[in-house]
């Protein structure tokens, strides 16, 4: 018997005319793995609210077909129910809590399954420690960052001990470090305790190296491969990157340097390609990466900036100068402070202490209207900026305040709409989008008004290929046109390929500044829960081996 089985799986929202699974089909045996491939907006998560048992019974359309587990139609389960036996960790973690303190969500679970109340407690403290979190059991919720949040959605599904584990872009918010911590939790645990597990991802770094299987779908959410992820992979490269369908790393850079012929295999880690190269006889070269100069001009200035909430110091004595033109990353791990920091810059969050000059005067002294003319700025969760009742109305907003033509504004929100890959839905409630076409729409509301300072915390959370490397090209061509950017980001490739400066942020101090290549030299970046991009770790394993000449 099989564990799960999907047949012949058809969904449709009310409002939505095509189909959103379309003859969805395959089956998972009990301790199986795999991945669930996709571009953004292609069902991927719909389908695990048909799997968890939200849908049909929350479902606003129709579906038909059948998924049973263990035999049994989903859809026969009491409400509830079937989250005692799959466990999902979803997309936006916050729509998952119900409880004010961290040990209170934890123990809310384990409460209505009726777990020894003796037990619950060491049970908390495990899970917790599995997950990275063990100082934060008496904290609120509301004072974790993203990636907290992240970590604590998984900690309340662990407790609960599912057969089927689900895990929705579960390293989306989280910092290099702790994503690769993460990934070998999960092998560790699915190994130990004997669980299915099921991940859906954009980023296959780390999960590839034990996760074999694939499950891909389209745009039209349709199945469309079961089977070996490197098969696929090797035999279809143009199919996937026309669906947005995310490559490792090094897989790409193989690919754009033509080591394939060096390798043994089609490459999915870094291990493939160094395999490959230690039979070659030709030597490899990684010759630096240029950057363009930027303007000296300062456009923002922070002169000694604190700021406090709940007399907990979240930004100290931070200094910068930030120039026209520049393109800045801001990384550090997970509550770091990256976001408060972002906030203040963008003006959304007052400091505590410290001045702030926009374009050479006090940013106190502009009014609100003008300065979201000049700073434009995307929130780490869309759903924080969503404001109107449909994707046009959404776009249009700003420039509609501002008193434009409506033919000029119709003109611009088409542009956008096009840029952003939101065609279609222009009649769309923006809280029936998927995540990834949310994400979309507050950059779309964002980009529409041409501002000089563009300021967005972790912009490609949800996005799949295509759709990040459009939004980043159309960061760098409005850098090139003069803007400046400034991007908190987790994604270490995106600051290798992009960024011409480097904000590292550790407990709200800015502890390092300066170009990619500077950071990449330094031997400690794992302090700073960091990690290099795949093309300096390649560099120096290659170095280790002797298989590096210096260009």
């Amino acid at each position: 018997m099989k564990l799960l089985d999907v047949r012949q799986l058809h969904l449709q929202f009310q409002e939505v005319n095509d189909q959103v699974l379309s003859n969805i089909s395959f089956s998972i045996d009990q301790g199986e793995r795999l991945l669930l491939l996709g571009p953004s907006g292609c069902g991927k998560s719909t389908l695990t609210y048909g799997i968890n048992g939200i849908y049909p019974r929350e479902l606003d359309g129709t579906m038909t077909g059948d998924i049973q587990f263990r035999g049994n139609s989903v859809a026969s389960y009491a409400p509830g129910e079937m989250s005692q036996h799959v466990g999902v960790v979803f997309q936006d973690p916050e729509s998952q809590f119900c409880m004010i303190t961290v040990e209170d969500e934890i123990a809310f679970g384990l409460e209505n399954i009726h777990t020894p109340v003796e037990r619950i407690s060491s049970r908390i403290d495990h899970v917790l420690q599995l997950v990275g979190l063990e100082g934060a059991r008496q904290r609120s919720i509301q004072t974790l960052s993203g990636g907290q949040k992240q970590k604590l959605a998984l900690a309340c599904v662990l407790a609960m001990e599912p057969e089927l584990l689900i895990l929705d872009e579960p390293t989306a918010n989280l910092d290099p470090i702790a994503t690769r911590d993460f990934i070998q939790t999960i092998q560790a645990l699915q190994e130990e305790k004997g669980f299915a597990l099921l991940v859906i991802e954009h980023q296959l770094d780390g999960w590839v190296s034990f996760i074999e299987r694939g499950v891909m779908m389209n745009r039209s959410g349709e199945l469309v491969y079961d089977g070996p992820i490197r098969d696929w992979m090797n035999r279809h490269k143009s199919a996937l990157q026309c669906q947005g369908i995310s490559m490792p790393a090094v897989t790409q850079l193989a690919m754009e340097k033509e080591w394939l012929d060096q390798c043994s295999h089609f490459p999915l880690t870094v291990s493939d390609v160094i395999t490959g190269w230690r039979g070659s006889k030709e030597q490899i070269t990684f010759p630096p990466e240029p950057r363009g100069s930027h303007s000296t001009s300062t456009i923002l200035q922070l002169s000694s900036i604190s700021w406090m909430k709940r007399k907990s110091r979240i930004i100290s004595d931070v200094s910068l100068k930030i120039r026209k033109g520049e393109f800045i990353a801001m990384v550090g791990e997970n509550g770091s402070g990256k976001t408060s920091l972002s906030r203040v810059m963008a003006g959304l969050q007052k400091p505590t202490k410290g001045n702030i000059s926009f374009l050479g005067k006090p940013l106190s002294s502009w009014k609100e209207i003008d300065v979201r003319k000049h700073i434009g700025y995307v929130f780490q969760n869309p759903e924080h900026q969503l404001i109107t009742d449909t994707v046009y109305e959404e776009i249009a907003f700003s420039l509609r305040v501002q008193g434009i033509e409506e033919y000029k504004v119709d003109q611009q929100v088409r542009e956008v709409l096009d840029i952003c890959q939101l065609n279609g839905m222009e009649e769309r409630h923006p809280y029936t989008l998927s995540q990834g076409q949310k994400r979309r729409l507050s950059v779309a509301s964002m980009i529409v008004d041409h501002q000089e300072l563009l300021i967005l915390d972790e912009p490609t959370f949800g996005q799949d290929a295509q759709s990040t490397e459009q939004l980043m090209t159309l960061l760098a061509q409005r850098q090139e046109k003069g803007a400046t950017i400034v991007m908190v980001t987790h994604d270490m490739e995106l600051v290798d390929k992009y960024a011409d400066r480097v904000l590292v942020i550790n407990k709200g101090e800015v502890v390092a500044d300066g170009h990619p290549h500077k950071l990449w030299c330094d031997d400690g970046l794992a302090r700073w829960q960091l990690n290099y991009p795949v093309r300096i770790q390649l560099q120096q394993q290659v170095e280790r081996e002797g298989l590096y000449v210096s260009s």
